[in-house]
Order: structure tokens, then C-alpha cells, then sequence
């Protein structure tokens, strides 16, 4: 695509890959526009699976996870970093409910992660083996090698990468054939509800790690019914934070719209 938009054949092209922004940067500064995105990039774990069930081996995995280092190193592309599933300036939402981790050193967040999987019963000489699942991206398969590495160092874990095109992908996602893997959400409208509805149990089709949790369910149904929008967006705010100590899915960051386009000017 980045070809035919250097053809002249294509106006705008969607996204491109962080190694080309060396190169667009140098050759062709005026096609590109980086800017916020209502999107956040996150793996859902199968609540249902052996090893992911268990909500410390969950927190493990996300606490060990280095996030500046994606956004900062491995995709350079202004990306920000996720400690939270809504995206900050999200309609009236104000400022998300994020892992209660966020404030701890990265030697912290790793020894918590350390003890949580060994009273979960695992241990660097023992630990489990996780298939990683993602579609056909450079980028998707450059972020899940390096979480791969954050893991094994971390925890010991070994993780299995298993690469599909997308709708092969989607489609084991949505009959919960996998383990972890990757997926995104960019919102269909400017509003909190359009991304925590992902976790709610009644979203057969895209609450993809199958999390159901009476409380959160409720306090997502109450938003729901509720006109007063500071009511609301704390019924939303309070559900977010159960999710973000259950973890069913671990945010990476949030997106950043990144055309290769003709300049209007």
C-alpha cells in the first residue's frame, strides 16, 4: 500500500509500520500526520483456560509487561502507553480507572508478578506454556515477540507464537479458540460504554475472554438506564476498575491514527 501511495496511485493509506517511519520521515515528511485516536490495542486472555483462569497468573502476565518499551522502542510511533481499557478523553468519561500498579517501580511491578505466579504455583523452573495468538501484521508479530521476551525473562513463561490472517484470527477469537492473543478496538462512538461492553457477559461476539462478572455486568446495565451523566460515567469508571483488577483483557496502549497522505496545502 505504501508503494502505491508513493505511485500516486492511493490518496490516503491507513497505517504503515513503525520500521517505515525512518524513511517517510525522511523522504516524504509532508504525507505524514500522526494524531490522538479513541483506540486502545490489548490481548484478551480465555478466562476459561487452565492456566488463565486464575486472575494472579492474569495479573502476573500484564504487570510484566514493559509498556514504554513498546511504545517507546519497538513501535516509535507515538503510540501511549495503556494502564487503563478507555482511552483517555473519551466523551465526558474524564480520566479512566487504571491498574492500581501503574506507580510502582518496573523491579516492583516484577517482583509482585514473581510472587502472584508462585502462589498461583508456578516458578521460573516451573512455568506454564502460553500460545500467543495474532493476525498478519509486522507490527502485531514485532509487539508479541517482545512481550514473548518480557515474559520469559519475568516469569519463566514460554510462550508459543501462533500467527493467522484476520479472519481466521477473529474467528478463533470468537469461538474462544486460543489463549492469549491480540486484538484492538477503535470506537464506533465517543463514549466509554463502546469499549466496556467488550467485558460484558451478554456480548457473546466480542466479550472474546468470556469475563462475567455479576458486578460489573450490573453497574454496566445501571449506566445503561442512567440519564444523569456524571452517574453514569462513575457506574462505568467503577466497572473499569473491576476489570482492571480481573484483567480478562491487558491494554498495551492506546492507538494513534497514522496516514501517509497528499498534503492539501
Amino acid at each position: 500500500m505504501l508503494k502505491r501511495v508513493r505511485a500516486g496511485e492511493v490518496d490516503i493509506q491507513t497505517d504503515f509500520a513503525s520500521s517505515d517511519l525512518k524513511w517517510l520521515e525522511k523522504n516524504m515528511p509532508e504525507y505524514i500526520r500522526i494524531a490522538p485516536y479513541l483506540g486502545v490495542y490489548y490481548y484478551p486472555l480465555n478466562t476459561s483456560d487452565e492456566v488463565l483462569k486464575d486472575p494472579r497468573v492474569r495479573k502476573a502476565l500484564a504487570m510484566s509487561i514493559d509498556r514504554e518499551i513498546l511504545t517507546d522502542k519497538v513501535l516509535r510511533t507515538g503510540e501511549v502507553p495503556a494502564y487503563g481499557f478507555v482511552p483517555p478523553g473519551t466523551g465526558t468519561y474524564g480520566q479512566p480507572s487504571e491498574v492500581n500498579w501503574k506507580t510502582l517501580s518496573k523491579d516492583e511491578r516484577i517482583a509482585e508478578a514473581q510472587k502472584l505466579m508462585e502462589e498461583a504455583g508456578y516458578s521460573k523452573s516451573n512455568p506454564p506454556t502460553l500460545r500467543l495468538s495474532y493476525n498478519t501484521s509486522e507490527n502485531h508479530k514485532k509487539v508479541a515477540i517482545a512481550i514473548a521476551a518480557m515474559w520469559k525473562k519475568a516469569l519463566g513463561v514460554k510462550t508459543e507464537l501462533y500467527n493467522s490472517e484476520v479472519k481466521v484470527h477473529y474467528a478463533s477469537l470468537k469461538t474462544r479458540d486460543f489463549q492469549v492473543a491480540r486484538a484492538g478496538w477503535i470506537a464506533d462512538y465517543n463514549d466509554p460504554q463502546n469499549f466496556l461492553n467488550l467485558m460484558e457477559a451478554r456480548n457473546l461476539s466480542k466479550n472474546y475472554s468470556s469475563f462475567n462478572n455479576e458486578q460489573y455486568n450490573t453497574l454496566m446495565k445501571k449506566a445503561e438506564m442512567e440519564v444523569d451523566m456524571d452517574k453514569r460515567d462513575e457506574y462505568m469508571r467503577e466497572a473499569e476498575a473491576i476489570a482492571m483488577a480481573e484483567l480478562p483483557n491487558i491494554p498495551l496502549y492506546y492507538y494513534v491514527s497514522k496516514n501517509p497522505c497528499k498534503s492539501t496545502g
